[in-house]
């Protein structure tokens, strides 16, 4: 379990995180996981960051479920369950190197064809919520980072950002609780797990705190760069990591 300065970094890094996926609805792992790779094995941070984005997102749907349209999040939900399974598996078993290098590399080069407006016909066709969903949690799941998939596919369909937060939350949200009974199932979660999930909790409730002021003073364009901003960011760090050996 965290204590001493270990747990006032890890509450810093979860509180940045909350700030940051409360705002643009994805990013938590980007922030935290770097954080708490530093004291917690990688298999417990997968566990860990992804219950707590669980819980985040739950608050962020109460938010916004207003903005939410059931049917066209469907696809990616259900992509998104379909994946769950094959990511704990993964965890549990293979390296996750390759799968993070193939990742960074698509999620960059859609990020830098969204941020010039090309559209991407796929994203638009009748199967890419499934296809997109499947991706996202797969990547979640395995590696704790797949919301720029999520977040490649929602920017194609030039939603307004209450209902891209909206429906990322419910992808994440009903992932997350699969994922969870997977993990448990599976012996990825201890007492220490548990325990560390639920000492990060204030700086989860003083990160949504922070994003509901930062969120209204957002608009769409500032939004849609930021979030195309941290994607590029992300997969950047991800590659250079990998590759790095480190």
């Amino acid at each position: 379990m965290l204590t001493g300065y270990e747990f006032f970094f890890a509450i810093l890094a979860i509180a940045a995180s909350s700030v940051v996926i409360g705002t643009v609805g994805f990013g938590f792992a980007l922030v935290a996981a770097p954080v708490l790779l530093l004291y917690l094995e990688p298999q417990q941070v997968v566990v860990v960051i992804n219950s707590l984005i669980g819980l985040m997102l739950a608050m962020v749907l109460v938010r916004n479920w207003r903005h939410l349209e059931l049917r066209p999040s469907m696809g990616l939900v259900l992509g998104g369950l379909a994946a769950t399974p094959i990511g704990v598996l993964a965890l549990n078993s293979a390296s996750p190197g390759v799968l993070r290098i193939t990742i960074a590399i698509v999620v960059i080069v859609l990020a830098l064809v969204s941020l010039k407006n090309i559209q991407l016909p796929f994203a638009r066709s009748k199967v890419a919520g499934p296809s997109f969903g499947f991706l996202t949690s797969l990547a979640t799941t395995t590696i704790a980072i797949g919301g720029p998939i999520a977040a490649i596919y929602a920017i194609s369909q030039d939603w307004k950002p209450d209902r891209i937060r909206a429906t990322l939350a419910l992808l994440f949200i009903t992932s997350d609780i699969v994922a969870f009974a997977l993990y448990a199932a599976t012996g990825l979660v201890t007492r220490d797990t548990l325990a560390n999930i639920g000492v990060m909790i204030p700086g989860l409730i003083i990160g949504s705190g922070l994003s509901v002021v930062l969120v209204n003073r957002i608009n769409d364009r500032i939004f849609r760069y930021a979030m195309i901003a941290v994607i590029v960011v992300a997969g950047s760090a991800t590659l250079i990591r990998e590759l790095s050996g480190a």
